[in-house]
């Protein structure tokens, strides 16, 4: 389709794009056709689910010469957009043409705008390589040492879930085992072929589902052993510029229920590559979301040598940061829906040795996009 159908852009004074469309193949003359300019997320993995979106959109009817103007109104739409390509997903902004036959589109002709879109996006600063370790920092914590610290009620709710969960674990894995050793019209819950007829293993999916139950009591179980504490946001930022700046003890507050040895308080940021692969066959095939964290900042860091127990924690913040180092060093976002893109991310995190640690996710929203183009 490519050798059918070429396109030419060119630049326009008001910073809109010119698209000359030449026809090589004379039957698709007279044809309906939809030209877009779309934003698309490629997922780098053997089983993608990729995701792209339309910036602009328009119906057409092919003809010998179509010359198409997009405005430059138009086109800004298009500029938050910049081609980015990291280890887990590629971004690119392309223009195309699908060509319409009968009832359905099935002939598509692309072009990519990557060197025809101004992004002005300066080159970004240096980080280290260790952004998985700043946005989630391993958590060791003494499990009997929090247990004892956070109310009754939440006790009882951690042992109840920690004895639910184990039941449901060995009631899981015993279903599997005897579905593994029995014949298929024999089976409890997991049988040894799928809808397609394919051969599978009860054993194996039984402990897929082992894993999925071993997440959710570890969730459930973190959300009550973090009640040794309160810890929220006093105030919520509702706009962040390049020259911003933030005292601390504004920013977070919160009371523990017990003395801290040793805290520390981090904000940090980072890019976030977003999307979704396909895993599994037959009855187990499932797609599955993913956040691979890319590059990250660190905007704050302080310990304290301890915060006696019903103590304001924002006491001992008393710091003015600045969050230009994040707009010097990370990525605009730039996704094509809530699973797919590349999305920034920020948090405030209070990480204490004895106990669960605890974070506040930032709004992303609240950041201005034009200033991470500013040199």
């Amino acid at each position: 389709m490519s050798e059918k159908i070429l396109i030419y852009p060119e630049a326009l004074s008001d910073g809109g794009i010119e698209f000359k469309i030449e026809v090589k193949d004379n039957s698709l003359i007279g044809k309906k056709a939809t030209f877009s300019i779309q934003r698309e997320v490629f997922v780098k993995d053997s089983r993608p689910v990729h995701h792209k979106v339309s910036l602009y959109e328009i119906d057409i009817t092919i003809s010998r010469d179509n010359n198409l103007k997009v405005a430059g109104s138009l086109i800004k739409k298009a500029t938050g957009s910049f081609p980015y390509s990291g280890s887990k997903i590629r971004i690119q902004t392309f223009a195309e043409i699908k060509i319409k036959k009968v009832l359905f589109f099935n002939s598509t002709t692309k072009f990519s705008l990557s060197n025809h879109l101004s992004t002005d996006l300066p080159k970004r600063a240096k980080v280290k390589n260790n952004a998985k370790g700043l946005i989630d920092p391993k958590d060791t914590f003494n499990f009997f040492k929090n247990l004892i610290a956070i109310p009754a009620k939440n006790q009882l709710s951690t042992i109840v879930i920690i004895l639910i969960g184990f039941a449901s674990l060995l009631s899981n894995l015993y279903i599997g085992f005897h579905d593994q050793m029995v014949s298929d019209h024999e089976t409890w819950l997991y049988r040894h072929y799928d809808y397609d007829g394919e051969k599978e293993s009860p054993i194996v999916k039984a402990l897929a589902v082992c894993g999925t139950i071993g997440a959710l009591i570890w969730f459930a179980m973190k959300k009550q052993l973090q009640q040794y504490m309160a810890f929220h946001f006093r105030t919520r930022i509702s706009k962040i510029n390049r020259e911003s700046t933030v005292n601390v003890s504004k920013l977070v507050t919160g009371r523990s229920h017990v003395d801290l040895f040793d805290p520390v308080l981090r904000i940090v940021a980072c890019n976030m590559e977003k999307g979704k692969y396909v895993r599994g066959y037959g009855s187990n095939r499932r797609t599955v979301s993913f956040s691979h964290p890319n590059r990250a900042v660190l905007l704050y860091s302080k310990r304290i040598p301890i915060i006696s127990a019903g103590t304001q924690i924002h006491r001992y913040f008393d710091d003015e940061i600045s969050f230009k180092p994040m707009f010097q060093a990370l990525y605009p976002r730039q996704m094509t829906t809530s699973s797919h893109g590349l999305d920034l991310v920020w948090e405030v995190q209070l990480i204490v040795g004895d106990f669960i640690d605890q974070e506040l996710i930032g709004d992303p929203n609240a950041f201005v996009q034009k200033d991470f183009f500013t040199a």
